[in-house]
């Protein structure tokens, strides 16, 4: 039996999820460690912008996991919201192009 491709793509939900939970827990604690742990300015200040990078990471991730998982909805509502008819045309116009 094959696998549509819409089943591969939503395989791709848990570990861009799970990966970016962890990315995002990484950068939070970089984040803490910057900002309390560590006594030294600059080396404070680069772990806080280290763990900036991680936590925008992680969101990323988080997002194209979801993308992945909902990507024909994600279709189906941008082509409604795009789809305009011609000022002139009435809604029965474009019924045998279906």
């Amino acid at each position: 039996m094959s696998k549509s491709p819409d089943n591969d793509l939503s395989a791709l939900f848990r570990p861009l999820l799970v990966a970016g939970i962890i990315v995002v827990t990484f950068g939070i604690i970089c984040i803490w460690t910057g900002n309390s742990v560590i006594s030294n300015k600059e080396e404070g200040d680069g772990f806080t912008i280290i763990g900036i990078r991680f936590l925008i990471g992680g969101v990323v991730s988080i997002i194209l996991g979801f993308i992945a998982k909902y990507h024909m909805l994600i279709k189906y509502i941008l082509t409604q919201i795009s789809y305009k008819r011609k000022p002139g045309e009435n809604m029965f116009s474009d019924w045998d192009k279906s």
